[in-house]
């Protein structure tokens, strides 16, 4: 969904909650335009967050690479 149309769905949405006011859409536009930012931005912290966690915890487990046990060949060599 574009931008656009979701701040269009957010500010339709305050309309209703507040009973369908007439005369006040550019209040309702700016307060759907400034919950998309709110959520632009707690999303963004939530992915930085998570992307810190993934990092830490490979750099906790990163392990050194271990020679493979290979048992001996049960092959002859002639």
């Amino acid at each position: 969904m574009d931008r656009d149309q979701d701040q269009r769905e957010r500010a339709y949405k305050i309309w209703e909650e507040e009973g369908r006011p007439d005369g006040q859409h550019d209040d309702h536009w700016r307060r759907a335009e400034e919950q998309h930012e709110k959520t632009e931005e707690e999303a963004a912290a939530v992915t930085e967050a998570n992307q810190h966690a993934s990092d830490e915890f490979n750099r906790k487990n990163r392990k050194k690479a271990l020679p493979i046990d290979r048992p001996p060949s049960s092959v002859a060599p002639d």
